[in-house]
């Protein structure tokens, strides 16, 4: 992950301007398949150790030496714009903050599960699809008192 942040007070208008910037590294999925114990017996010829027959059997089908991303490199900018108000020793900044300017909408999370199906007929369910989504792009309003 890659953080960075830099502001600025430009000097004649007393604005303050700042942005931090985020990178990070994709996220990797994961696959579980809750495979039916008798598949498993059908397979192996035993059950696993400790396994009933009514039971399932979770097996990880994703390889974690090579793992599969799900995106590209992440990357959100956020920006601040303030007016330095001076009052005597106190100082009021009056600013707009700006989240998220890029608006990305990458996923934070994915659905870890793959669904068995005899013959595979569902594809694996619904194993991969997001089931969180990065904050879109908003505006706040910032008042900041220095006493």
């Amino acid at each position: 992950a890659l953080r960075g942040l830099v502001s600025y007070t430009v000097p004649k208008v007393d604005v303050l301007v700042s942005a931090t910037l985020r990178s990070q590294t994709p996220l990797a999925l994961t696959a579980n398949w809750n495979v039916p114990n008798l598949v498993v017996q059908t397979l192996l010829g035993r059950l696993p150790a400790g396994a009933v027959p009514t039971g399932t059997t979770t097996v990880t089908i994703t390889d974690p030496d090579h793992r599969v991303f799900a995106e590209n490199r992440r990357t959100v900018l956020d920006m601040r714009f303030a007016k330095i108000v001076r009052f005597g020793r106190t100082r009021t900044d009056i600013g707009v903050d700006l989240s998220n300017l890029l608006n990305t909408n990458y996923a934070t999370s994915y659905e870890s599960q793959y669904e068995y199906s005899v013959g595979n007929t569902a594809n694996g369910g619904t194993w991969s699809q997001p089931t969180g989504v990065f904050s879109p792009r908003f505006v706040r309003l910032n008042f900041t008192l220095h006493f």
